[in-house]
């Protein structure tokens, strides 16, 4: 703005009355002016600091089945909105529509229109991979921001090699932030923070029996295969089952119920076959479904679905049949996740009524011999895949950074697994419990589906174990009672020593996939066919040499060489 002053006060003048009245006029003018300069600069810091007050804003894309089906968007979500408020940030959340999460994805990276972060498996769902993302422009590489702006992060991949590992591609870029399940140490007499809670392998499916009808046959918990199957004919020919053993076909495999006792592990097709793979004593990728373990596991289960122990419909049925059979007490031992195998089943009993003896418990994986000691079991590794990328789309990085850096604190990791303390838990003994508004809420919730709107189910942070073990209470029963369902959990994590499956970030390079792809599809195909025709007697197990070499002449080696290249590339980042 150009304020006029007459010249002789902006350059001088003469010492006369005209001029001694211009610099009279002058001094006041200069005075004015002064004031409003002040006024201006007080306007202007005063709109700077309330621009600074203003929350910087992110956008972040996700799935919003990672979080309840009880909400529509993360914003609903109590522990989001105190981290909003903790870090000055306002986020723009973008959820792809139920079941459309792949193709929305795909669609996005397409575009040119990328939000700031993106939550997601890289490793399986891009073409090549997190390293192929960068490449193509779509992610960053994080190791340049980690040191200023992920601090908990960096703590946490320093104490835990094998997760820096898992997020790290074989060029050597962090390209996420990762979700990683925790729990605390066993030796831990309270509650660990995000930051000091280990990294723990999740087991969540297993065998499952009638304790009742056990007991009423005066028969003791089966331990060994020879055990299993003198318990399903007792319970065919005593106790009148029609399906003494019931299951669906990705829950036999998945558990590896009666495959670990022969140090085997089979595929499971919604994982895309990984769990087919696991690593031998010795470091080895190995592929379950050849050699004599593989051989005598056919044998064991053709003998069971021969004699009428194995329900003829395993391969076909679905979840909701099998619960039916068990309801009718058509079924004395199968295979669930939880809690629906044993807790729900049992309540949905005790309606009906409360007098019912129906009482399901989970029991560990049996054994060859009664010596033998499990190797194999099933859980998910603690890196679950999926991780938070920040996308070249992104404007304010280091915005984007200290969001997601924040769910590795100790504060933030206490938020997205918990929620508000004082509404949503407290702290009673040293561990944090659900309260009792929650519990006995007033919207005629169960405290699980009350608890969904204050935590995080699924995210980028140190996933806490016992969040699932709360969430999963069944808070009807009386004082002193054993809740199954959590005892189940706990026997299943001790079914073994090592995981099936390899590691999510032991990945293919780019050049490698589609001949892996080509190789492993028609070999794989192959061998679930077979595995289906041995157990149900459709082809000889004589014929099993013959199985064997066909596996080969489909490129076994070839596959189990790239494979094996590929864990070796992971030991060695």
């Amino acid at each position: 703005m150009t304020i006029d002053v007459p010249f002789a006060l902006r350059y001088g003048g003469k010492n006369d009355a005209k001029s001694v009245n211009y610099r009279k006029e002058g001094t006041l003018m200069k005075k004015t002016l002064t004031l409003l300069l002040v006024c201006c600069l007080l306007l202007g810091c005063l709109a700077g600091a309330a621009y600074a007050d203003e929350p910087k804003q992110i956008s972040y894309w996700i799935d919003v089945q990672q979080g309840s089906s009880m909400i529509n968007s993360f914003a609903e979500l109590a522990c989001w909105q105190q981290v909003e408020k903790n870090l000055g940030v306002q986020i723009k959340w973008e959820h792809p529509a139920i079941g459309q999460g792949t193709e929305q994805f795909n669609l996005i990276m397409a575009s040119s229109d990328l939000p700031d972060i993106m939550y997601y498996t890289w490793t399986d769902s891009y073409p090549g991979g997190p390293e192929a993302a960068i490449a193509d422009g779509k992610i960053i590489a994080l190791n340049d921001y980690i040191d200023e702006y992920a601090p908990n992060l960096k703590a946490y991949l320093e104490a835990h090699d094998d997760i820096r590992r898992e997020i790290t591609t074989d060029e050597g870029h962090i390209y996420c932030f990762p979700m990683v399940y925790t729990n605390t140490s066993a030796d831990s007499p309270v509650w660990q923070g995000g930051q000091e809670r280990e990294p723990y392998y999740e087991s969540f499916m297993g065998l499952i029996i009638r304790k009742d009808w056990l007991d009423d046959l005066g028969l003791e918990i089966p331990k060994t295969l020879d055990d299993w199957y003198v318990t399903l004919k007792a319970f065919k020919e005593e106790k009148g089952a029609e399906y003494p053993l019931s299951c669906i076909s990705m829950f036999l495999d998945l558990s590896d119920s009666f495959a670990s006792a022969y140090d085997v592990s089979v595929p499971v097709t919604f994982t895309g076959g990984g769990t087919v793979f696991s690593i031998d004593k010795e470091g080895k990728v190995k592929y379950g479904m050849t050699g004599e373990g593989y051989y005598n596991y056919l044998v064991f289960m053709n003998k069971l679905y021969t004699e009428g122990l194995l329900d003829p419909d395993f391969m076909v049925q679905d979840r909701t049949t099998v619960q039916s059979k068990i309801a009718n007490d058509k079924v004395g031992a199968w295979i669930e996740m939880m809690p629906a195998g044993i807790g729900t089943l049992r309540n949905q009993r005790l309606q009906d009524n409360p007098n019912d003896p129906f009482y399901p418990i989970g029991v560990l994986n049996p054994v060859a011999n009664e010596d033998d000691e499990l190797y194999y079991f099933q859980a998910s590794y603690p890196f679950r895949a999926a991780g938070a990328a920040i996308t070249t789309g992104c404007k304010d990085i280091e915005t984007a950074m200290r969001v997601c850096d924040y769910l590795w604190s100790d504060e933030g990791s206490a938020l997205m697994n918990w929620g508000i303390e004082g509404e949503s838990y407290e702290m009673v003994d040293g561990w944090p419990h659900l309260t009792d508004a929650l519990i006995n809420n007033d919207k005629g919730l169960t405290p699980s589906n009350a608890f969904d709107f204050y935590y995080q189910l699924n995210g980028p942070f140190a996933a806490d174990h016992a969040n699932r073990i709360a969430s999963k209470t069944n808070y009807r029963l009386a004082e002193g009672e054993t809740d199954e369902s959590l005892a189940a959990l706990d026997t299943w994590s001790r079914n073994g020593q090592a995981p099936v499956g390899l590691p999510g970030g032991a990945t293919l390079l780019s050049e490698e996939t589609s001949e892996y792809a080509s190789l492993y599809n028609e070999l794989s195909t192959y061998a679930d066919e077979m595995r289906t025709k041995f157990i149900m007697g459709y082809e000889s197990l004589e014929n099993y040499d013959k199985y064997e070499k066909t596996l080969r002449q489909f490129g076994l080696e070839r596959v189990l060489e790239l494979k094996q290249n590929s864990l070796d590339r992971y030991n060695a980042r």
